[in-house]
Formats: C-alpha cells, structure tokens, sequence
C-alpha cells in the first residue's frame, strides 16, 4: 500500500541547531549578537529552510528569542524560570533516586554505577561532554523506576537546548563541582534509606541551582 522510501540522512536542521547551539556555548556568539538566517545560510552554504526551523527550534527551547526584523538573539533567562526548571528536577529525580534506593537490586544499581565510572575515567572534556556525562547519570537513575511517564518528564527537561545553556553557564564562572558528586549521589541510592538518597539527590540539584543563581548575579 505505502511506497518504500529511501535511506533518511541526516536533517540538516539538526546538524544546524547542533551548531548554532555548539557556538552559544562555546561562546562564539554573544549575547546581543544578532543571528541572520541569511548570513548563516549562506556561511554553512545551505538554503535557509533548515536554518531557519534551527533557529525556531532554539526560539521554541527558550534559547533564542526574536530581535528585529528576520533576526534571533540570546535570551535572558530570569531567576524565577531557572528555578522553576530546577524545582521540576527535584521532584523528577528526587522521586526516581527514591524510587531507586527502595527497590534497588544488582542490576538497577550497576547499570548506575557504570555511568558514575565512565564520568570518573574521564579526566579532560568540555562542557558539552561534561553535561552529556552528567545527564546519562541522572537519566539513568530515572530510568531504572521503569516509570515511562517519569522518564518523559526527565527528557522534556533535560532534552532542550536550554538546559545545555544553563548548564554551561555556571561553568563559565565558577568551580566545576567534582566528579566525586555522583559518587556520594550513588553511595546514598546504594546504601541509604529511600529517604536519604531523596534527600541527597535534591541538596544536588538545588547546588546547581544555587551556582547558576550566582551566575545570574555575576
């Protein structure tokens, strides 16, 4: 009835919004730098379709907001949106840590502590590499409740480029927390009660919180 289709290769928008992102990060664009789709078309030499759904995508995220005519700049973000998002945190993955330490078995707890060790292994990465490190951590403990509704609200959360935004902004000005973090975070899941380890996932999101309020008022 439906005709095969061919091979799908890769959107380009998404390689796109890879980039745009990539470069806010990294800091190759500024705040108050204004974003063209023109100029980036035609700098990446592509049409202006996939830049421009790139650039609605970030808009969309909350990265991006509209600046004159046909144009996209970084959004502020305000203290009262950074704690909202944090508070989601805290009950998403306060509950899986919960969840986790209440019904922990061999197998929940390994498939934990392989990503804690692969963040221990790796002594030099970015902070794209330390944020996807940091997110398979969190996202694997959500993940081992097998509450698939809970593992959607992690991913809405996690998964926008806004939470890599934030992510690298308190890296820019302040410490970045030791990797030993996680293995205190997994301690408590392994060991606590299902209390404690709640408790000790949400002093850790509310420290990332606390660092990006800082950031805020740098």
């Amino acid at each position: 009835m439906f005709k095969r289709l061919p091979d799908v290769q890769p959107r380009l928008a998404d390689d796109v919004y890879e980039q745009i992102l990539s470069a806010i990060v990294n800091g190759e664009i500024t705040p108050g730098e204004r974003l063209i789709q023109e100029k980036i078309a035609a700098e990446i030499n592509i049409s202006r379709t996939p830049v421009r759904e790139a650039l609605l995508r970030l808009e969309q995220e909350g990265v991006l907001e509209l600046s004159g005519r046909k144009g996209f700049a970084i959004r502020q973000i305000s203290q009262s949106e950074v704690s909202d998002l944090y508070g989601a945190r805290e009950a998403v993955e306060g509950y899986g840590a919960y969840w986790v330490a209440a019904n922990r078995t061999p197998q929940r707890l390994n498939a934990i502590k392989v990503k804690v060790d692969a963040e221990q292994a790796v002594s030099n990465r970015d902070v794209e590499a330390e944020f996807k490190l940091n997110r398979d951590i969190h996202r694997t403990i959500v993940e081992q409740t097998g509450n698939k509704v809970l593992l959607d609200m992690f991913d809405s959360i996690w998964g926008k480029g806004i939470s890599l935004l934030l992510f690298a902004a308190t890296r820019s000005n302040h410490a970045v927390s030791a990797p030993s973090v996680h293995v205190e975070l997994f301690e408590a899941i392994s060991t606590g009660s299902p209390e404690a380890a709640q408790s000790a996932m949400i002093s850790h999101v509310r420290e990332g919180l606390s660092s990006h309020i800082k950031d805020l008022e740098f």
